[in-house]
C-alpha cells in the first residue's frame, strides 16, 4: 500500500536516532594561557592610523537577505493542503491571495508561496521544467507571479531543483539547457525516485555526478528568476543526501555528503544576491556548515502539522543527529542560536495556523517567539477558516521590530552547545538588540499549569548601566525606567518588552550580536559586563575566519568614536580585521587591521578607543581574526558615540 505525504510527515520527529551532537568545545590553546605582561600604549587603532587588512573569510552564504537580520513575512498554502492531504485547487489559491492583498498585505505580508503535493505537476518546458504548480490548473507560474505583482506582492515558489518529473525523463524530445546533446533522461539513475511510495513513483532524484546534471539544477533556478520569483523553498534535503528519515527510516537511496554539498553549492551560485533560499528538512550536519555555506534560511524543527501549542512547545524535548534535530521551534530556535543573526542563517520556525491555538495568549506566544527569533511570520490560516484570529499578525509594533531586522537569542548560562547540555541555554528567556542601541526581551511561560514570575535583569544579564525605558510591546503601554523586564505569566503566555537605555553612547553587546567561523559565547572568565562575552577569536578554530557583527543605525554619515571592550591574555598584542559594511555588503569603511595590546590575564579587561566611518541608516560593523592577524581577544562589547 502506497504511504500518503500525510502519514509519513504527520509525526516526523517523533523517534530519536542519535545521542547528543558532539560539537567540541575544546579549552582554550596554550597560547592563550595567562602570562604577565606589560600593556603596550602606542598601538595604532581603527581609524586613526591603522592598517589595511584583507577582507575577512566567512563561512556562511551572507546574503542580502541574512545580512537584513529577519525572516520575510507571507502567506502559504500548508493550512489548505495538509487538512486534505491535496494539493490547493487553483480558485482556493487566488481567493486566498486576494485575502492577503486586502487583510496582510498593507502590514507587510507581500508573498504568497505553494508548498508541498507537488507531484502532479507534470508538463514542463523543453528542458523540463514544470509550467505551474498543479495540471489541473489553467494559469502557469508566470501569470500568477503577474498577478502578485499587480498587487505589489510577490510569488515563492516551493520546488526542489534536484527533482526531475518522470513524464520528462519519459520524453526522449526534452533535453537539458545549454546542453541540446544531454537528455533529460541522461540525468538521472534508474530506479532512483525521490519517495518511491510517493505519488506513484512521479519524481526522480537528479544525479550529480553525471554530465548536464550542473546546467539542470542551475538552470531550474534560472528558470523560477526569470519568471520573477524571488524566493525558492528547497525540501526534503535529509532524503537526498542519506535517504532516512528519523520517523520512518529509509525512504529512497542516499546520494551521500559530497553530492549533496554539491547541490546545495549549484543552487547557491546560481541564486546569487537575487533569490532567497530556503533549506527545508536538512539533517544540519557538521554544526550545519553546508547549508550555511548555501543557503539564507533553515527549517529547525519538524512541521507545523494540525498546529496548536503541541507543535509550538512540545513533543519531544531532546536533540536528534537527524531532521529533526529538535522537535518544536522553542527548542529549535534555542539549540541553533548560535549560528543565527546577521549574516548567518534566518532560523525558520516553520508556519503558524493562528486558529488552532486554543487562546489569543498562545496565539501571542507564538508569533512573540517567531519574532524575536528573527524568524519567517509565515501565515497558513486561510479566509475561511482564520475567524477573528488575524489580528495576532498585524499588531504594528511588534511587526517594527520585526521589520528593524531583530534577531534575539536565549540566555546563555554557559558556552556549552545545547544539544550537549541541555541546562546551558534558557528556552523562556530571550533578548535581542536592535541597530539602535535598544533592547527586546521576551519572557515566556510553557509550563501547562502553574503561573510562574519571569525576568531579566538589565544590568546582570544585558549590560544595561542603570535603569531604562520599558514599554510593553503587546499591550502598548509605557511602564517607565526599570532595572529588569519582569511579568507574571500564566501557562503558555508570554511577555515583550522594548527597552531604552538611558545613557548617551550606544552599547552593543557582543553576546547578542551574530557569530561566525567558530566565534562563541562564553563566561568562563571573570570581570565582564553583562551576560557573557564571546571566545573563539583566535586561530585554529572552524573554517573560515571567526568574526562578531553588530548592526548599528547611525543618524548620518560620519566618522565615529568608537570604544572596544576586550581582553587578550597573551604576552603581547593581538589584531583583528575591522570593518563597517553597508546590508547590501557594500564597504563603508576598512578592512582595517586594528591592534589590542595585552591585558596580562583573560580576567582583566581594558577599553581601546579609536573611530569608525559609517553611512547614514544601517551599517554592519564586523571584528574578526583574519589570515593576516596574531593573537587572541575575547570581546564584551562595542560602544559607540552615535548621539
Amino acid at each position: 500500500m502506497a504511504i500518503t505525504r500525510r502519514a509519513l510527515l504527520a509525526s516526523s520527529g517523533l523517534i530519536s536516532l542519535a545521542t547528543a551532537l558532539e560539537l567540541a568545545h575544546p579549552a582554550y590553546a596554550a597560547a592563550r594561557s595567562t602570562t604577565a605582561a606589560t600593556t603596550a600604549t602606542t598601538s595604532p587603532t581603527f581609524g586613526s592610523g591603522s592598517l589595511p587588512a584583507a577582507p575577512l573569510t566567512r563561512t556562511s552564504r551572507n546574503s542580502p537577505w541574512t545580512r537584513s537580520g529577519a525572516g520575510p513575512l507571507y502567506w502559504n498554502i500548508y493550512g489548505w493542503s495538509f487538512p486534505h492531504n491535496a494539493p490547493i485547487p487553483e480558485d482556493e489559491w487566488k481567493a486566498n491571495i486576494d485575502w492577503l492583498a486586502s487583510d496582510f498585505a498593507p502590514s507587510g505580508y507581500d508573498m504568497a508561496c505553494t508548498d508541498g503535493w507537488i507531484e502532479g505537476s507534470s508538463r514542463t518546458t523543453e528542458h523540463g521544467y514544470i509550467t505551474s504548480y498543479n495540471d489541473s490548473w489553467t494559469h502557469d507560474w508566470a501569470y500568477w507571479a503577474a498577478y502578485l505583482a499587480q498587487r505589489k506582492m510577490s510569488l515563492g515558489v516551493y520546488y526542489n531543483p534536484l527533482w526531475v518529473h518522470r513524464a520528462a525523463v519519459e520524453d526522449p524530445t526534452k533535453t537539458v539547457v545549454g546542453r541540446p546533446d544531454v537528455k533529460i533522461a541522461d540525468i538521472v539513475a534508474e530506479n532512483d525516485f525521490f519517495a518511491r511510495d510517493i505519488g506513484g513513483n512521479s519524481l526522480y532524484w537528479v544525479d550529480v555526478t553525471k554530465p548536464g546534471a550542473r546546467e539542470y539544477v542551475q538552470g531550474y533556478v534560472e528558470y523560477f528568476k526569470q519568471i520573477g520569483v524571488p524566493f525558492l523553498r528547497v525540501d526534503f534535503l535529509s532524503w537526498y543526501e542519506d535517504g532516512m528519515d528519523a520517523n520512518i527510516g529509509r525512504v529512497n537511496a542516499a546520494h551521500g555528503r559530497d553530492n549533496y554539498v554539491t547541490a546545495l553549492h549549484w543552487m547557491n551560485e546560481a541564486a546569487g544576491d537575487s533569490m532567497e533560499v530556503s533549506l527545508v528538512m536538512p539533517h544540519l550536519f557538521d554544526n550545519a556548515s553546508a547549508e550555511l555555506a548555501n543557503g539564507d534560511m533553515v527549517r529547525i524543527n519538524a512541521d507545523a502539522d494540525k498546529g496548536g501549542w503541541e507543535r509550538l512547545s512540545g513533543g519531544r524535548q531532546d536533540w536528534q543527529n537527524a531532521w529533526p534535530n529538535w522537535f518544536n521551534p522553542f527548542c529549535g530556535f534555542t539549540g541553533w542560536s548560535h549560528r543565527n543573526g546577521r549574516g548567518q542563517l534566518i532560523l525558520d520556525g516553520d508556519f503558524l495556523r493562528a486558529h488552532t491555538f486554543a487562546s489569543d495568549e498562545e496565539r501571542k506566544t507564538a508569533v512573540t517567539l517567531m519574532t524575536i527569533a528573527g524568524s519567517p511570520i509565515a501565515i497558513a490560516d486561510l479566509y475561511s477558516d482564520i475567524g477573528s484570529s488575524g489580528w495576532v499578525f498585524t499588531q504594528p509594533e511588534v511587526l517594527a521590530l520585526h521589520k528593524q531586522g531583530l534577531v534575539g537569542k536565549p540566555l546563555y548560562h554557559n558556552g556549552t552547545p545545547y544539544s550537549v547540555d541541555p541546562s546551558s541555554r534558557d528556552t523562556e528567556r530571550w533578548a535581542g538588540q536592535l541597530p539602535d542601541g535598544s533592547w527586546v526581551v521576551a519572557l515566556f511561560n510553557r509550563g501547562d499549569s502553574a503561573t510562574v514570575d519571569k525576568s531579566l535583569h538589565l544590568s546582570r544579564d544585558l549590560g544595561i548601566a542603570g535603569s531604562a525605558k520599558v514599554r510593553d510591546v503587546w499591550a502598548r503601554r509605557d511602564l517607565g525606567l526599570r532595572t529588569e523586564a519582569r511579568a507574571t505569566l500564566a501557562p503558555h503566555a508570554c511577555a515583550l518588552f522594548h527597552i531604552t537605555p538611558q545613557r548617551g553612547v550606544s552599547r552593543f553587546h557582543a553576546a547578542w550580536a551574530a557569530w561566525g567561523g567558530g566565534a562563541n559565547f562564553n563566561n568562563d572568565h571573570a570581570g565582564y559586563g553583562g551576560s557573557g562575552f564571546v571566545d573563539k577569536l583566535e586561530a585554529g578554530g572552524d573554517p573560515g575566519d571567526p568574526l562578531v557583527t553588530f548592526a548599528v543605525q547611525a543618524p548620518r554619515a560620519g566618522r565615529y568614536s568608537v570604544r572596544w571592550r576586550y581582553a587578550n591574555g597573551l604576552a603581547s598584542a593581538s589584531t583583528m580585521t575591522v570593518s563597517s559594511e553597508r546590508a547590501d555588503g557594500s564597504v563603508v569603511d576598512g578592512p582595517q587591521k586594528v591592534s589590542f595590546p595585552s591585558t596580562t590575564s583573560w580576567d582583566r579587561w581594558d577599553d581601546l578607543a579609536g573611530t569608525v566611518r559609517l553611512q547614514a541608516g544601517l551599517n554592519l560593523v564586523t571584528i574578526g581574526r583574519g589570515a593576516g592577524d596574531v593573537g587572541a581577544i575575547n570581546l564584551n562589547w562595542l560602544e559607540l558615540q552615535l548621539g
